[in-house]
């Protein structure tokens, strides 16, 4: 690393090693989606100091973004979100390798976009775009990072690979070892709406859910519940590249669960069968 790198990460020494800190500079992560969990998820990363990092995203803000991404401001409506994360990665630290990628994630370019990565963060808000996601990790044997961001306040993370189970099968999606047909499609874009009638159940509003089950309201997504899913997500990247055996990686089906309104706000636990109902986080 240069000295302007050694000097910006000097108070990561005594939690890491340098030779773990070069891992991370050495360390290429891949995070797809640069809004609510994707943002806080790059900044995390550039200022852990990883020194190869690849954007995917292909929007740009707009005002709703405000009140939970951390990219996104005033100034920035109408930009690209892809590229303000360059700039304020290059901002935290400009020695970093930051490549901006504005298009949509599809079955096509997938496994082309993920390649070569040491891992990936899945940032998007899209099932179908997960599916794909995880697909291509699991094949190529990137590790991949899953997130989850439910109303009111709960989420999770959890960490993939080549040997584990596949994310559909442990999310219990019916699309497993099926192409992703318009019928596969709609099974499972339908996964959304029972979580919205779900979180009801967990203090979310009545009118949001029905207002969003009639395509009349987007997802409701608060600013810590965003951000802590997606400090979750960086922290997983950090421990998939450092593998140390004090600090071992969410790997599925084991969760990191969430949810701010409990006292026991994150936990980590594991199904009884293996498996989570996605509707149900």
């Amino acid at each position: 690393m240069n000295n302007l790198s050694q000097e910006i990460y000097a108070r990561n020494y005594g939690v890491v090693t340098h030779e773990e800190q070069q891992k991370l500079a050495n360390a290429k992560v891949t995070v797809i989606g640069a809004g609510g969990v994707g943002g806080i998820t790059l900044i995390s990363l550039a200022r852990m100091g990883f020194g190869n990092i690849q954007v995917v995203d292909m929007d740009e803000f707009d005002y709703s973004n405000i009140n939970r991404q951390m990219l996104s401001g005033i100034s920035r409506v109408g930009k690209s979100k892809a590229e303000c994360a360059r700039d304020t990665i290059l901002d935290i630290n400009p020695a970093i390798n930051v490549t901006v990628r504005k298009e949509k994630l599809v079955e096509a370019n997938a496994e082309e976009i993920i390649a070569g990565s040491d891992v990936v963060i899945d940032g998007t808000d899209n099932l179908i775009a997960r599916v794909i996601i995880h697909r291509a990790a699991q094949k190529l044997k990137v590790p991949s990072v899953w997130i989850a961001v439910t109303p009111p306040f709960r989420g999770g993370v959890m960490t993939f690979s080549h040997e584990t189970p596949a994310y559909e099968l442990v999310l219990q999606h019916p699309s497993y070892g099926k192409e992703l047909t318009p019928e596969v499609v709609k099974e499972v874009s339908a996964i959304k709406d029972e979580r919205a009638k779900v979180s009801v159940e967990h203090g979310a509003l009545a009118d949001w859910a029905e207002n969003y089950l009639n395509n009349n309201a987007p997802w409701a997504v608060i600013c810590p519940v965003a951000n802590i899913v997606g400090i979750c997500a960086s922290f997983e990247a950090f421990k998939v590249i450092l593998k140390r055996d004090d600090l071992k990686p969410s790997y599925a089906p084991a969760l990191v669960k969430i949810d701010l309104s409990q006292i026991n706000m994150v936990q980590v636990q594991t199904p009884v069968n293996g498996s989570w109902n996605n509707a149900e986080l």
